[in-house]
């Protein structure tokens, strides 16, 4: 007899899934866009480099989990249009 295994296919990986946790984190409590310094300095701190949040960041954008807020200022900010499960 055959056994049915079941396998969970993600569309983002375990440092994407980190970010948007953060982020739904941000947009609940703060209720502002999110700028990318404050996402950069929380995975800084978890032990991820800049670069690689940045990539992860590039990613969510082209799979449509966040966009770039319109905000008249030179920084980046992000919002939230996707969430994902808990």
């Amino acid at each position: 007899m055959s056994h049915t295994v079941y396998v969970t296919v993600n569309e983002i990986n375990k440092l994407q899934t980190d970010i948007m946790h953060f982020i739904d984190w941000w947009v609940r409590e703060q209720k502002t866009p999110v700028p990318q310094k404050e996402i950069v300095a929380k995975m800084l701190r978890v032990g991820i480099k800049d670069l690689t949040t940045v990539n992860a960041l590039n990613a969510l954008l082209h799979k449509g989990y966040i966009r770039r807020a319109s905000t008249i200022s030179n920084k980046t900010y992000y919002v939230q249009l996707r969430t994902i499960p808990l």
